[in-house]
């Protein structure tokens, strides 16, 4: 359906514009004063952004229905202004192999009510999948154990994945923790009882981080392929990768919501519900991550989407699993941010739309031009609204953030043209 919106202010270029957008065959047609359509839907004078792309998320299909699923994980995505989002290999049984990415694209194409795409996981025995493999957005390697079973300590076998992506020019994604001091720590940790989310800081810790950080910057200086350092949590981590980018090309970086708008500290209140990897950090690590988003150390913003029941998050700490929902409250709280003057809107743009389409090459989306697809994303930078636990898309339909207020909504999105 062919339609106009009309009285918005257009995010276009680093500006924001009065302008009619005139969509077309799911396309943005024509970005003009006035349009003429048939069908007119008034903005009533809110701002329309390009639709955020996710680029880490984890709909926990196979494996894991009672947590999500891609009919309510894109429910959550729209509902935070999401139209693009990127899947995670480490389900059960994990995505390592060309059947098991099948497999899931045509769940996804028969659920989702957003634009997807995946992560292709690496593995100590699937190298001729990682040579074969098409149309993926990167190899995903863990350096310490998460949920699933994707780890990889061997360092031929490391080597060999970065080597196959440097000739593929696919990237490798990384989950920087190193497996040893985790293992160390842990049994530290078991020796002195500590047996609360407050200690998972001090087991998963900054020197995790920074050693598995050396270790992927060290193998990709020396293969010379793409790296992305997913979710990158402490100062010590960043300033690791802003030297590196400074030296060579082909590295970039993300942060999550929760690594910055959550500390260590919140842990004490929430529990296994600010239980996630990498942990927590100080306020101190939260504060350079906020500088580090400011002057462009940090390439993108990723939810990193992990959800759990309420009951699993209920276990004892050491039985509860790791990680928290996060889709459907990153945009209201990065709104809220700019409210707060703590952040400007076009960093928002440019972490949650330009840099993720230009990173895993979207080059339909991202941003609001002539030709591109029509996902975008319509807000009220004024309207205030509370989280509440209960009341989200989410299937696990919790949220650490519940109880806070924000100042700024979505509105309404749109997928390729259509209004969801």
């Amino acid at each position: 359906m062919d339609f106009v919106l009309e009285n918005a202010l257009v995010f276009i270029g680093s500006k924001l514009i009065p302008k009619s957008v005139l969509v077309k065959e799911g396309k943005i047609a024509a970005l003009e004063q006035s349009v003429h359509a048939a069908k007119r839907i008034d903005c009533k004078g809110n701002i329309l952004l390009p639709g955020l792309i996710d680029a880490h998320v984890h709909f926990r299909i196979p494996g894991g229905a009672q947590k999500e699923d891609w009919s309510t994980g894109s429910a959550a995505a729209l509902a935070g202004g999401v139209t693009t989002v990127i899947d995670m290999p480490n389900n059960n049984p994990s995505c390592t192999t060309r059947k098991a990415l099948a497999d899931k694209e045509k769940v996804a194409k028969a659920d989702s009510k957003c634009n997807f795409a995946f992560h292709f996981g690496a593995s100590n025995d699937n190298m001729r999948e990682l040579e074969q493999v098409d149309g993926i957005a990167s190899f995903k390697v863990f350096l310490g154990a998460s949920t699933g079973n994707l780890l990889i300590t061997d360092p031929a076998i490391l080597r060999k994945v970065f080597s196959i992506a440097k000739e593929r020019n696919i990237a490798v994604v990384v989950h920087a923790e190193d497996e040893d001091i985790i293992k160390e720590n842990t049994a530290m940790a078991k020796e002195k009882g500590w047996n609360h989310a407050k200690y998972h800081s001090k087991i998963r810790t900054c020197e995790a981080e920074t050693k598995s950080i050396e270790k992927a910057l060290a193998l990709q200086d020396e293969i010379g392929n793409k790296l992305h350092i997913l979710h990158i949590s402490s100062a010590q981590g960043l300033e690791l990768v802003k030297e590196a980018k400074q030296n060579r090309e082909g590295i970039t970086c993300e942060a999550t919501p929760h690594h910055l708008f959550l500390t260590e500290e919140s842990t004490e209140n929430l529990g296994n519900f600010a239980k996630m990897n990498p942990s927590l950090k100080s306020r101190e690590d939260v504060n350079a991550l906020w500088k580090g988003l400011r002057q462009g150390a940090i390439d993108l913003i990723a939810t990193d989407h992990a959800p759990h029941t309420i009951q699993e998050k209920e276990k004892p700490y050491w039985e509860a699993p790791s990680g928290v929902p996060g889709i459907e409250t990153m945009l209201p709280l990065l709104l809220d941010a700019v409210n707060k003057e703590k952040i400007e809107l076009k960093t928002i743009v440019e972490k949650c739309c330009i840099a993720p389409a230009r990173v895993y090459g979207f080059e339909s989306r991202g941003e609001i031009k002539v030709g591109k697809d029509a996902d975008l994303t319509l807000i009220d930078l004024q309207k205030k609204k509370t989280i509440k636990n209960g009341q989200l898309q989410t299937k696990c339909n919790w949220s650490p953030f519940a109880t806070w207020e924000l100042q700024g909504s979505v509105e309404r999105v749109f997928v390729r043209g259509r209004l969801d």
